[in-house]
């Protein structure tokens, strides 16, 4: 019961900071259309095609809070990104709720180890591994996600010390059949 109630916590706790980034991840795709150089039906149907529904209007709206599309551009001009143009228009925006760069190409993969280098005994585990392949609800990968991050693990390892907490705390079979 008490892992529910966590998880629980942790669920609402990424949808409440999800409605955030939204609105700064729809910001973004803004400054992107002005950086592009699009501008009316064309800025709106990129943005669109991000994934967020938009109209002429609301695009306006959001670009004179970020104090207008001239602002924006001096700012491109000036070699800012997206996140930093974000940063220097809206500073009441506190910095974690900013989205993140993406990250780089090298950083999404684990590279393998050169063909010539031979795997040290410390690379491999300590013991016997099998491959799973499971679907979770998106929002609890997405905690996993989170929780890998903020602890310095790989996604893999907080899965398998949650696993092995939770078993580790379950009655033996020969102590359920007394």
């Amino acid at each position: 019961m008490h892992d529910a109630s966590l998880l629980t916590i942790i669920v609402v706790a990424i949808v409440a900071g999800q409605c955030a980034m939204q609105i700064q991840a729809k910001q973004e795709r803004i400054i992107e259309a002005v950086r592009q150089g699009l501008e009316g039906d064309a800025a709106v149907e990129f943005v669109c095609r991000s994934g967020y529904a938009m109209n002429t209007s609301a695009i306006a709206r959001h670009l004179r809070a970020m104090g207008g599309r001239g602002h924006v551009l001096e700012l491109i001009r000036q070699g800012k990104s997206n996140p930093e143009i974000l940063r220097i228009c809206l500073p009441d925006t506190p910095e974690e709720e900013v989205p993140p760069a993406p990250p780089r190409q090298e950083e999404l993969f684990v590279q393998p180890p050169d063909a010539g280098e031979a795997a040290t005994p410390g690379d491999q585990p300590l013991y016997e591994t099998t491959k799973v392949t499971i679907r979770l609800p998106s929002d609890l990968f997405e905690a996993i996600r989170l929780a890998a991050r903020a602890e310095g693990k790989s996604q893999n390892q907080i899965i398998v010390d949650v696993l092995t907490s939770a078993l580790s705390r379950m009655p033996s079979p020969e102590s359920a059949e007394k």
